[in-house]
């Protein structure tokens, strides 16, 4: 920051003293040779173009009802806990200078991200121990999380322009046409919404005869079985989007909810998509084998009748709060829901 600063004074000092002998010329010379005074002289003209680039230097960015200023100049765009932006930036083709690893040290982000990733600098700590480094990182813009503490983006922002963003379901299209705007990828993010949407009404052609049935999805985190709210993860383009009908469970829940196995067997649903990774699950591969061996789970009317569908959607995608996982969601509902 003081490197930045002395910088500014040393280009304002350069500045008047240019100006200053330029002027001392211009007294020096003949009546004759004044410009006339109908005609800007070169200091105004110079004057005028570097307050012009200076007025063009920031512009503002509307999201979610609320305005950014941010540099025009966009060449280091770090992404804290931003998870739902990476998926973004991976759909768009674009590369972050930097942003929050989804996995360890070896394979810090996932293998379907491809070759988008591959230069980014990625952040394996928490945000709190990650300010440090983020300062030396010195990004243009850091696009983070609502799930943020107020504290940490007050602490960001004084390092660069920072917009959280939103990690709700049915704010995925604002998330994609964000990212969009500040890379100027907009024409594209609105053809991958044409695309969905497309996707989206064949999909819910073929749905009508589902209507009578009860479909979950459940994920494991830490060997325990997760259900959540109608609106998150994939219960949005499940419920939401493709129209099927929300469970009874579901209805009752606001939040991540541990569900047992006895609980899951009075819901007893017709259909089940399950994600494991083993990343979330102490690498621990028996913790699945164990529960689909179970005799309480292979009694279940989805396991009796083979629709249970194990990482039709990928684990890591960030699920209904993207286009890459609603994108990812439809497809697995077209190929398994039938």
């Amino acid at each position: 920051m003081l490197r930045i600063q002395y910088k500014k004074w040393s280009l304002y000092i350069f500045c008047i003293t240019i100006i200053s002998v330029m002027a001392g010329c211009a007294t020096s010379e003949s009546p004759s040779n004044k410009p006339s005074s109908t005609q800007p002289t070169e200091t105004e003209i110079s004057g005028s173009d570097a307050k012009q680039e200076k007025q063009t230097d920031t512009r503002t960015i509307r999201y979610l009802g609320n305005s950014y200023t941010v540099p025009n100049n966009l060449s280091r765009i770090l992404l804290l806990n931003a998870f739902e932006s990476l998926e973004d930036a991976v759909l768009l083709g674009y590369e972050p200078y930097a942003a929050s690893a989804i996995g360890d040290d070896e394979d810090p982000f996932p293998g379907f991200f491809g070759t988008v990733t591959a230069n980014t600098i990625p952040l394996l700590s928490e945000s709190e121990d990650s300010l440090e480094y983020v300062l030396d990182l010195a990004p243009d813009l850091i696009l983070s999380t609502d799930m943020e503490t107020a504290k940490v983006l007050e602490q960001l922002n004084k390092i660069a322009p920072t917009i959280p963003t939103s990690h709700l379901g049915p704010d995925w299209r604002d998330n994609l046409e964000l990212l969009a705007e500040l890379i100027g990828e907009q024409e594209k993010a609105q053809q991958l919404i044409s695309d969905y949407e497309q996707s989206k009404a064949r999909v819910k052609e073929q749905l009508p005869a589902l209507q009578d049935k009860d479909i979950m999805a459940i994920r494991m985190r830490g060997g325990e079985m997760m259900v959540y709210p109608k609106h998150l993860f994939l219960n949005d383009v499940l419920y939401g989007e493709a129209g099927l009908p929300v469970t009874e469970l579901i209805n009752k829940i606001d939040q991540q909810t541990v569900i047992s196995l006895e609980g899951l067997f009075a819901a007893d649903p017709d259909y089940l998509f399950l994600q494991f990774d083993l990343y979330e699950n102490n690498n621990d591969e028996k913790l699945l084998s164990d529960l689909l061996e179970n005799p309480i789970w292979k009694g279940l009317k989805a396991a009796k009748n083979e629709h249970v569908f194990v990482n039709a959607v990928d684990p890591l995608l960030m699920g209904g709060g993207t286009a890459y996982g609603r994108m990812s969601i439809l497809k697995a509902i077209e190929e398994k829901l039938r």
